[in-house]
């Protein structure tokens, strides 16, 4: 009798301890990191500049940077036919190298105002910390407080605001609320 009653004294100590636990920072951030909850942005650039554009010395920065990292490679040539320009002008033309489509996903899109488009990476969110965790009273659900920096690919820097995707973030750091719920499995992410 003595044994039972303590076994069942044990059991009810052990079954109010776990559900009395609150969520802590490192272990929300396991849970969180572990779901993929923001999706890589993407964009379209243009794989050509002209020296008649405003852009042209940007995108040549540009282009010599993603050169010398071994993404692109580049070439030129004199336009003497030209509808834009009777004296001519140089086009600049970008190539992918297998860095461009297998890690920044560049895929050639046809051509349409300004000449031939690409799709490539522009961000990628990582979520770095937990600002904070608010445990509700029962202790099975929490709102965890993340902080998601938006890691901008060598492409991000020939997007300019008029070409700016329209379905990415606007800020590189940002702040975003996550419920989470504890099941007897452990902490999930409430959908």
């Amino acid at each position: 009798m003595k044994i039972q009653l303590l076994f069942n004294l044990c059991f009810i100590a052990l079954t109010f301890s776990a559900c009395g636990q609150k969520l802590t920072k490192s272990e929300a951030l396991k849970v969180i990191q572990a779901n993929v909850l923001e999706e890589p942005c993407y964009c379209k650039i243009n794989t050509n500049t002209r020296s008649i554009w405003k852009s042209y010395k940007k995108d040549l920065t540009a282009y010599k940077d993603l050169e010398e990292k071994g993404i692109i490679t580049t070439s030129s040539y004199k336009d003497r036919l030209s509808k834009l320009d009777r004296n001519g002008h140089t086009v600049v033309q970008m190539f992918p190298l297998n860095t461009a489509i297998y890690q920044y996903g560049f895929e050639e899109k046809g051509t349409g105002l300004g000449g031939a488009k690409a799709k490539v990476l522009y961000s990628t969110p990582k979520i770095t910390e937990i600002l904070g965790v608010s445990n509700s009273d029962n202790s099975r659900e929490a709102i965890v407080l993340v902080k998601i920096v938006h890691e901008l690919s060598p492409f991000a820097s020939l997007i300019d605001n008029i070409s700016y995707p329209s379905n990415c973030h606007r800020k590189n750091i940002e702040e975003k609320e996550i419920t989470l719920i504890k099941y007897d499995t452990g902490w999930k992410i409430k959908n």
